[in-house]
């Protein structure tokens, strides 16, 4: 069964292990994945123009692993496919509630303008 991503799922945490200071780190709470502390690093997105979709590349670092898989199992893109999709999940859903809290906090600024 595949875990849907909500708030519920993940949350924030300071890491000292971050490969940069001023990053904050995201800390799995269900799942294959649960305990596993990790940080996002650069975000490309590029779009493919035969089937005009929006693709995205991402780096991460696996700060923290847990019972089931080390931090260097983690950081092998090769070895587990399945958290790098599981937390390019996590990342289309922060992208999306970033962009709903912008969304509107125009609105609510446009609506006090006038």
């Amino acid at each position: 069964m595949k875990l849907k991503i909500t708030d519920k799922v993940f949350d924030y945490v300071e890491n000292d292990a971050a490969p940069t200071a001023d990053l904050y780190s995201i800390r799995i709470k269900k799942g294959r994945f649960k305990n596993v502390i990790f940080t996002f690093g650069k975000v490309v997105f590029n779009e493919d123009k035969e089937t005009e979709q929006l693709k995205f590349n991402f780096d991460f670092y696996a700060n923290v692993g847990n019972s089931r898989y080390t931090a260097d199992q983690l950081n092998d893109n090769a070895q587990n496919e399945k958290f790098k999709n599981f937390i390019s999940e996590i990342l289309l859903y922060v992208m999306k509630e970033q962009l709903l809290e912008d969304e509107q906090n125009i609105k609510t600024n446009t609506e006090k303008s006038l």
